[in-house]
């Protein structure tokens, strides 16, 4: 038996055929393992009026609450809303299709004994999907690897965009949290990176009723969610800004007599501490936590590799192939570029 009131929290729209089914059948799962619950329905005013089955069973059941929205605002505000009005500790999240079994719950309580997420995931060793088209496959898989690229902080489980997972709500700092789209786990661990998470293998199930909440929509939402979130776009989108800094300010020294060599330099650490400024305002704006001076100095000491990589690679391509080294600079930018990221993020932003 858990100790800990449990609320597990279900968005819906138009889900009328599986709501009273599932509701029963996680009280049946809970019954053995759970010693206080609620089940916390989350409705956008569906038009095949889930609510009002909803209601009906919560009149006699007091395990059963209902939150109607009086529009659709999206998957992530729906399950946010009802994580604010909950009153468990821990929280479980879970579609009402019968895609996310209600008997794997237990489990996934069980599992934050030691951990403060529990992800059920479909790419652990023994998880699986059933019935997915090409289509979908393509895109659970597309969406899962780009969000383990742009955004590293998620790759603490197998399955970031999973809509099944647990939590304890008092080690994830809600507040921080950006309820754009429809995955809530991804902003979860994005904004929560010290969080200690654990997969629980599933398998992911073919819909029996209803349709599918997934369109184009929901995709674009997510690549939004993703870009806005990823500190390798935003470093990428500085990294061009510092890129255009460092050339220019290379030609102006060049036209004024200045060698080429010193003007390298001087637009080499230019554009460090036009880079530094910009990434510690935006991409690591949340991870401030050494004071302004020892930032700067962590940076250059950081990025020196990044510059003499850029300064090496100018000199050879200027010297040996005889390219002009304006050109020389650009493409050792380019290759200093991974190193500048990886140390940047492990080095002076890592706490």
């Amino acid at each position: 038996m858990n100790n800990d009131k449990v609320s597990i929290i279900i968005p819906t729209y138009n889900e009328a055929e599986n709501i009273g089914n599932l509701i029963r059948n996680i009280e049946s799962e809970l019954s053995n393992h759970v010693n206080d619950y609620e089940i916390v329905v989350v409705d956008d005013n569906s038009p095949d009026k889930t609510y009002e089955i909803v209601d009906k069973i919560s009149k006699n059941d007091n395990h059963v609450k209902l939150i109607l929205r009086k529009e659709k605002k999206g998957l992530s505000s729906a399950i946010f809303d009802g994580i604010k009005k909950s009153s468990g500790n821990i929280i479980v999240v879970m579609d009402a299709d019968y895609q996310h079994p209600p008997e794997k719950i237990p489990k996934l309580i069980e599992s934050l004994k030691n951990y403060d997420v529990a992800v059920a995931s479909r790419y652990t060793k023994g998880g699986k999907t059933e019935g997915f088209s090409f289509y979908r496959k393509i895109v659970s898989k597309g969406a899962t690897l780009l969000a383990k690229i742009l955004v590293p902080e998620v790759n603490k489980t197998s399955d970031p965009m999973s809509g099944f997972f647990a939590f304890r709500k008092d080690s994830v700092n809600l507040n921080k949290l950006n309820v754009i789209g429809y995955k809530i786990l991804f902003e979860i661990l994005y904004k929560n990176p010290n969080l200690k998470v654990i997969d629980v293998p599933y398998t992911f199930k073919k819909r029996s009723k209803g349709k599918s909440k997934l369109g184009i929509k929901e995709i674009f939402e997510f690549l939004i969610h993703v870009i806005i979130n990823s500190r390798v776009i935003k470093f990428g989108i500085i990294g061009a800004l510092g890129t255009i800094v460092n050339l220019g300010i290379m030609y102006l020294l060049i036209s004024k007599g200045l060698f080429y060599d010193y003007a390298s330099a001087i637009a080499i650490e230019t554009s460090i501490l036009f880079n530094f400024t910009l990434n510690d305002k935006w991409t690591f704006k949340d991870k401030k936590g050494r004071p302004l001076l020892s930032r700067i100095l962590r940076y250059n000491l950081i990025v020196g590799p990044s510059g003499v990589t850029i300064f090496f690679v100018m000199e050879l391509l200027t010297k040996l192939l005889k390219i002009y080294p304006l050109m020389g600079q650009f493409i050792g930018i380019i290759f200093g570029f991974v190193v500048n990221f990886l140390l940047s993020y492990s080095k002076v932003w890592n706490v």
